[in-house]
């Protein structure tokens, strides 16, 4: 073994949680030593029951795909909300989603989703700010506008001033124009508008989470 990964091994027995987590990344991608995913599982988990946010996102996805550990969807969910109610983005994604595809299954899925898409959208994740911008216009009972539809969708397509998630950038992109051709109040002007009013004012929401 390693000697870099046996040092990391030692501190994590020391109750050391970054080592832990370091330890579980060298086994998730094979650095150092040869890829465990049952390692991996075991170092994430240690991180994750002491606290580390991180490491609970890793943990649930595990449980959820059955990677290094046996599949437990209700065990996923548990450390995935964790993770998501404690501010990691990807979590609050992936948790939205499973609301939205009726994963979760709650008679207040949509409004559930919905809150966690904009608690990742509010934290720069353009495909969290496309998917909030679609269920505005789908939702039938919603606290959002279509005036929150065109932000969202404006934050996503200027993700592109700083060369980041092209792919949401031309859907948010593709989407203006629908609604620009369709009638939209005030039309290209008015998404003009909003561009300059997200640039000047939320440059947080057109970045990558951290």
């Amino acid at each position: 073994m390693d000697e870099n990964i046996q040092i990391l091994i030692e501190q994590a027995a020391r109750g050391d949680i970054d080592a832990m987590v370091m330890v579980g990344d060298c086994y998730n991608r094979g650095l150092y030593t040869e890829k465990n995913d049952q390692a991996a599982h075991k170092y994430y988990k240690m991180a994750a029951d002491r606290g580390h946010l991180q490491a609970k996102l890793m943990v649930a996805i595990e449980f959820l795909y059955g990677i290094g550990a046996p599949e437990d969807k209700k065990t996923a969910i548990k450390y995935l909300r964790t993770a998501a109610d404690g501010g990691v983005a990807f979590a609050q994604y992936l948790l939205a989603c499973m609301y939205k595809t009726g994963e979760i299954n709650d008679f207040r899925k949509e409004k559930k989703a919905m809150e966690y898409f904009e608690m990742a959208a509010r934290q720069g994740d353009a495909k969290s700010q496309i998917e909030l911008a679609d269920m505005i216009v789908l939702s039938k009972k919603t606290k959002y506008s279509m005036e929150d539809m065109i932000f969202w969708l404006a934050c996503a397509y200027l993700h592109r001033l700083n060369k980041q998630a092209d792919e949401e950038s031309e859907a948010a992109f593709k989407r203006l124009n629908h609604f620009i051709k369709n009638g939209l109040p005030g039309g290209n002007e008015y998404v003009e508008k909003v561009f300059e009013y997200v640039k000047n004012n939320y440059p947080k929401y057109i970045e990558d989470p951290l």
